[in-house]
């Protein structure tokens, strides 16, 4: 499934696709755009199937409930709402619209990656572990972004090769880099989010 979402300040593309011979995907994402902020968010349930599907839920929940708070607040919201269940690794990003500032703030392995129109690339330095109700001090990354700016997170259903960074381009839209992936990678045998956002203003 492709969902593509154009909104004022963000163009916001999302791959999402069950682990095969699954009914449901153990992986969710949340984005929502106010009049001070952009949040992404995807979190990928621990293991597959319906278990894993809850705990994402669960976590996407609070998060639509709780998007006004700051993201390490909203991280620890989510951690003690997971108690009880599989447990999921998240990332969140919150891009301040007048700051012109990224929050990225993350435990385990939804990876993150920006690509700027100059080219660079930055990756924010993950966590460790997984969000289930114990107690853990969350980190927040704040990155400067520009117009044309690309960020892209994705589940660890995609096995990313190195030559899939030509893949992206400032030039294009989030569409259709999300159909170039879609070209070239195969089934999984995992739950797969790709997430692909770019700043249009």
């Amino acid at each position: 499934m492709i969902e593509n979402q154009r909104l004022k300040h963000v163009d916001i593309s999302v791959y999402h696709e069950a682990k095969k011979g699954n009914w449901c995907s153990g992986d969710a994402f949340y984005t929502i755009e106010t009049d001070d902020y952009i949040l992404c968010a995807v979190a990928d349930g621990l293991g597959s199937g319906e278990q894993a599907m809850e705990a994402a839920s669960a976590a996407m929940t609070e998060i639509k409930n709780n998007h006004d708070m700051d993201i390490e607040t909203i991280m620890d919201r989510c951690n003690k709402v997971l108690f009880g269940t599989r447990g999921v690794v998240l990332t969140i990003l919150k891009m301040d619209i007048q700051a012109e500032i990224i929050e990225y703030s993350n435990v385990g392995n939804i990876t993150c990656t920006f690509y700027r129109p100059s080219g660079e690339l930055v990756r924010p330095v993950p966590s460790r572990g997984y969000l289930c109700g114990k107690k853990k001090t969350f980190k927040t990354e704040r990155i400067p972004y520009e117009k044309d700016l690309i960020f892209f997170l994705y589940s660890d259903g995609l096995i990313f090769d190195a030559k899939y960074h030509s893949i992206f381009s400032s030039k294009d839209s989030p569409t259709l880099i999300i159909e170039r992936f879609t070209n070239v990678i195969k089934s999984s045998n995992d739950d797969t989010t790709l997430l692909v956002g770019k700043v249009i203003q």
